[in-house]
This record gives C-alpha cells, sequence and structure tokens, in this order.
C-alpha cells in the first residue's frame, strides 16, 4: 500500500462501517485510477506525494452525512438518526412559521403591538421575511426539498445580519443570548441535509394542520400576556413551556401514536429539550448581567429559573430513554451490492 491509497483510505474512514466493508476496496480502486498519471515518474510521485483532492474528501463527506443520516433501507440506527433530524427540520421550521404568522397576527389585531411595530423598522422587515419561513415549512411538507432549502437559507438571512448589526451596536451586551438564537435558528436550515433520495416523504396532512393549530394557540398566549403580564414573558420561555408540555403529554400517555411508531421522537424531543434548556440559561445568565435591576426582572428571573429547572427535570428521563433505545438499535445492516456505490445525494 502506497501513501497515496493510505490517505484514501484514511478519508473513507468517516464512512460507516458496514457501508465501507461493502465498498472500500471498489472506490480505492476508482480514486486511485483517477488519479493515475500516465508518465511513470510522475506516478512514482503521485504514489508518494500525492492526497486525495478537495472535491473527492467534499464527495466522502457528504455520502457519510447522507448514509449516518438514513432512509429507506438503511440500517435500524442510521435510519432512526435520519428520521430525527428530518424531525428537527420540520419541528424547527413549524415554529418560525408559528412564531411568524402569530407575530403578524397579534401585531395586526392588539393596538400596543402595533404602534411598537410602527416604530421599528427592522422589525417590518422581520415580520416580513418570517412569511418566508412558511413558504419553506409549506414546501418542505408538501415533498418541495429543493425549494425548502432555498427559502429557509433566504429566510436564515436577515438573522444573520441584524444578528452582525446588534452585535456590532450593543457592543457585546447580551452578546451570548444573540449568538445562541442565531445558532438555534440555524438548525432546522442544516437539518434539511437529511432530506435525501432515500429519505421517506413527509406525512403532509398532520403537520399541515400543526401550523394552524400552532398559530391559534400562541396567539391567544400572546394576547393574554399583553393584558396581563408582557414584561414576564420572552420566546425562551414560550419555547421551554411548548416543550415541557410536548414532553409530558408524550411520556405519560403511550398510547399515542406518534410514541409508537418509533424511538426517533423520543431523540427529538431530548434535543429539543436539551436546546431549549440551554437557551434558557443563557439568556437568564444575560439579563442577570446586563439587565437593570427592577421589581418585575426579579420576578422574570425566577419564572425564567423554574422553567430552567421544569424543563432540565423533564429532559433527563427524555435522554435516557432517547440514548437506551439508541442503543438498542442495531447499526449495521446487510449490504445489498450492485454495480454501483449509492453515493449520490438530492
Amino acid at each position: 500500500m502506497n501513501r497515496l491509497e493510505d490517505r484514501y483510505r484514511r478519508v473513507l474512514r468517516l464512512l460507516p462501517a458496514s457501508y465501507r466493508q461493502a465498498w472500500e476496496e471498489d472506490m480505492v480502486a476508482t480514486f486511485l485510477q483517477s488519479e493515475q498519471p500516465e508518465d511513470t515518474e510522475d506516478a512514482e510521485f503521485a504514489a508518494d506525494y500525492g492526497r486525495p483532492s478537495l472535491p473527492e474528501v467534499a464527495s466522502v463527506v457528504a455520502l457519510a452525512v447522507r448514509l449516518r443520516l438514513g432512509g429507506d433501507g438503511s440500517p435500524p440506527r442510521y435510519l432512526a438518526w435520519g428520521e430525527t433530524v428530518r424531525r428537527l427540520a420540520l419541528v424547527g421550521l413549524l415554529v418560525q412559521a408559528v412564531a411568524a404568522l402569530a407575530g403578524l397576527g397579534a401585531g395586526l389585531w392588539s393596538p400596543w403591538v402595533t404602534n411598537v411595530v410602527a416604530v421599528d423598522r427592522a422589525a417590518d422587515v422581520q415580520a416580513l421575511f418570517g412569511l418566508v419561513w412558511v413558504a419553506a415549512y409549506l414546501s418542505l411538507v408538501t415533498g418541495r426539498w429543493r425549494s425548502a432549502r432555498l427559502l429557509a437559507v433566504l429566510a436564515l438571512a436577515p438573522s444573520v445580519v441584524f444578528f452582525a448589526v446588534d452585535f456590532a451596536t450593543v457592543e457585546g451586551a447580551y452578546g451570548l443570548s444573540r449568538v445562541t438564537g442565531l445558532l438555534v435558528d440555524a438548525v432546522p436550515v442544516l437539518a434539511l441535509a437529511a432530506f435525501h433520495r432515500q429519505a421517506s416523504p413527509v406525512k403532509a396532512r398532520p403537520w399541515l394542520i400543526a401550523l394552524p393549530v400552532g398559530v391559534s394557540l400562541l396567539t391567544i398566549a400572546l394576547l393574554l400576556t399583553s393584558f396581563t403580564a408582557p414584561a414576564l414573558v420572552d420566546w425562551p420561555g414560550v419555547v421551554c413551556t411548548a416543550v415541557f408540555v410536548a414532553a409530558v403529554m408524550y411520556l405519560s400517555v403511550p398510547g399515542m401514536s406518534w410514541r409508537s411508531a418509533t424511538v426517533s421522537w423520543s431523540t427529538t424531543l431530548a434535543l429539543f429539550a436539551l436546546t431549549a434548556l440551554g437557551q434558557r440559561v443563557v439568556t437568564l445568565l444575560d439579563y442577570l448581567q446586563f439587565a437593570a435591576r427592577t421589581a418585575d426582572l426579579d420576578v422574570m428571573i425566577t419564572i425564567a429559573a423554574v422553567q430552567a429547572a421544569a424543563v432540565l427535570v423533564i429532559a433527563t428521563p427524555l435522554t435516557m430513554l432517547a440514548a437506551k433505545a439508541m442503543r438498542t438499535l442495531p447499526a449495521v445492516a446487510a449490504p445489498v451490492k450492485s454495480s454501483t456505490p449509492p453515493g449520490e445525494t438530492d
């Protein structure tokens, strides 16, 4: 084995073991043949000093991601992880779409919110771009995956711009909260990579129903809090409440069809719970460090601490359930070898 072949084999270690067992020799032979110069001296030099090209490495990385986020015919563990990431994308885009529509509706119907939004042009722009999240979600649910990716990136772009502007103008205040918020927004966009040719189609009906239901519930919550205690409610708190309620329902109602379908829901909920917990803790720390101490802030900090504790309590059994379920799933399936390795992505 020369050095070039060894380097190719190191790159191929990114692939699952079962896939390497079936295809490694063929892939190495193909790579070496494509890099083999006709001149003998050049061939010897390439064997000692040659390296896999960036496009080759990128193709292997993309294949490794697709295989580990498996679809139909994949090993059960990779299939479960693929379903988990796809649900992260679906739920993440659903949350963005619900927030956009509910925020727009509350702004139109509530005179208090309308007066604020009318002054803040940046909020107007964000509200309009929020509708792009709705389009991305509907495209994803109806099977237009490429359009969903493009629209999701377009919807995320203003968040990146406003983040950069705010980060520069506030001189680091609430910087950790802003970074965390941007990362949370970006997660479902990145998770769209799990939608590929081998992925099962989305069952559109329940996800389409979830959008108006979520908008109705969040709109009611926004209107109620605008009359009671608007200063005591923030977005991480809303997310923590939603995650806590969903997790309690999942753990306490074993007959629910979405629990018995696959183990990926427990993993999805565990990841959302940990994400909500992290964002809640980060914003709580920023409140303690940067916000002016008032009676309302003290109450809000207490509420945020209770929310963090509640999500931590519910995240613990969820994480244990998800880890146990994933460990029981085999990561190896008998490979079906054809004439060409399944390396194309959608």
